[in-house]
Order: structure tokens, then sequence, then C-alpha cells
């Protein structure tokens, strides 16, 4: 084989080695932008289902509903942007403890902080749940405090075995 063959041979793999490997970065790319994509549609889903519930087991008036949909929505903006904020400074912990210079100081800060993200996301909770029973007659409440703990197992993953 002559040099100049040799030089075909290997601009053409090289070509398709490259070809193969954007192809393979795109799909990937792709493939978690569709996962987030149905993350969002099932949380989106989840909430609707949720609100479904609570008005057909709550038997809510249209006032009562609106007011819900209302209260559910503001909650879950405010639990999206805290769910981020926790996210990063867990991120940023990760990146610090796997550091070869590992600042055992700052560590514990974002572990604090993260800590009181968690905190802020419980009494974000517990103001939602405050806001509910507002809306709702003695009746209802009654029955939600049963509701509440079905939905929370509905939406929970089953124990693996």
């Amino acid at each position: 084989m002559d040099i100049f063959t040799q030089k075909k041979w290997l601009i053409r793999s090289l070509v398709f080695l490259a070809i193969l490997n954007i192809s393979s970065i795109s799909f990937v790319v792709w493939n978690r932008l569709s996962e987030n994509r149905d993350n969002r549609h099932r949380k989106d889903k989840e909430v609707i289902v949720i609100a479904d519930l609570l008005k057909k087991e709550l038997n809510l008036t249209e006032t009562q509903t609106h007011q819900l949909e209302k209260i559910r929505t503001d909650f879950f903006e405010k639990e999206q942007v805290l769910a981020q904020e926790i996210r990063e400074k867990r991120d940023s912990m990760n990146m610090i403890m796997f550091n070869q210079d590992t600042n055992d100081t700052l560590i514990q800060l974002l572990a604090k902080s993260v800590a009181d993200g968690e905190y802020q996301m419980e009494l974000l909770r517990f103001q939602q749940a405050q806001s509910l029973k507002e809306i709702c007659t003695m009746e209802q409440k009654k029955n939600f405090q049963y509701l509440v703990i079905e939905i929370r197992d509905y939406f929970r993953p089953e124990k693996r075995k």
C-alpha cells in the first residue's frame, strides 16, 4: 500500500469517527432534553391529578377550585426556585468535597445552607397546607387529612425488593 492510499484511508477513517462522535453526542443531548420535557409534563400532570382529586373528593366549589389552583401554582413556582438553589449548593459542595484541596469549613457552610434550604422548603409546604385549610369548610378539612396520606402514598415510588 503506498503512502497516498494510506492517507486516503486515514482521512476517511477520521471523517467516519467524527461523524460517529457527533451523532453520539447529538443523541445524548436530545435524550436529556426529552427527559427534562417529560419530567415537566409529568409534574404538570401530577398537579392536575391532585387538583382534580381534591375537587372531587372534597366537593370543592368553583371558587375554592380556583383558589386551590392558585395556591398550588404559587407553591410550585416557589418550590422550583428553592429546589434549584438547593441543587446548586449540593453541586458546589460535591465539587469542593472531591477537589484536591478540600476546604472543610466551606463544605460545612454549604451543608448548613442546604439544610436551611430544606427547612425553607418544609416551611413553604406548611404555608401551602395552611392556605389550603383556609379555603376549606370544617367537613372538607376532616376529609382533607385522610386525602393527604392517600396522595402521598399514591406518588411515592414503590419500595424495591
